[in-house]
């Protein structure tokens, strides 16, 4: 039986489709001379995107797992345990 597929709320977009957007908006900011105004609504919705790309990543590290052998060859489940985050990434989770 074929695992079912969890789908994003109708208005919410899919992790791929948010960092694409997320794409778009660091060129189209780079690369264009925008008005102010298009560059804060730009920059808020980047915010929100990146909010909504990291709540999706926790929720899929939970889920994983890590297969762990045993020194008799059998195999067990272990819940995933994240290495300890540096400062790099403690400024990341900011937004």
């Amino acid at each position: 039986m074929k695992p079912s597929k969890k789908t994003a709320a109708p208005n919410e977009p899919s992790f791929e489709q948010a960092v694409e957007r997320l794409e778009k908006i660091v060129a189209d900011m780079e690369n264009a001379e925008l008005p102010l105004d298009d560059i804060l609504k730009q920059y808020e919705e980047g915010t929100r995107l990146v909010r909504f790309c990291a709540q999706k990543l926790d929720e899929a590290e939970k889920k994983i797992e890590l297969l762990q052998k045993k020194s008799d060859g059998s195999v067990t489940l272990k819940p995933f345990e994240p290495a300890a985050a540096d400062d790099d990434d403690k400024e990341a989770k900011l937004f």
